[in-house]
């Protein structure tokens, strides 16, 4: 059973765990938003407990470093899971992603 959809702040950055898609992804902004809202020029976000991603998870990851990239703060993925750097990949986004 996929765990639900959380976004935290530790004293790393950001963390993301559980499932991330079509389902909830519109729903996971405004939060995502109010926790990088005044965030240094660069911000960490772990992507190691994110679960069975799919486009809608690279959608959403996307258009989060477009806004923050928009904002003057730049999004720093880790540990981002295999599964979703092939689909970036195959999408022709994954230096977007790593930017």
């Amino acid at each position: 059973m996929d765990a639900a959809f959380a976004i935290e702040r530790g004293s790393d950055g950001l963390r993301l765990r559980g499932r991330l898609g079509f389902d909830n992804a519109a729903a996971a902004t405004p939060r995502w938003r109010e926790l990088v809202a005044g965030a240094v020029a660069t911000a960490d976000v772990d992507a190691a407990g994110l679960q069975r991603c799919d486009s809608a998870t690279l959608a959403v990851l996307l258009a989060w470093a477009a806004h923050a990239s928009a904002a003057g703060t730049r999004l720093r993925f880790r540990n981002l899971p295999p599964e979703l750097l092939a689909l970036a990949r195959l999408c022709g986004t994954e230096d977007l992603l790593q930017a």
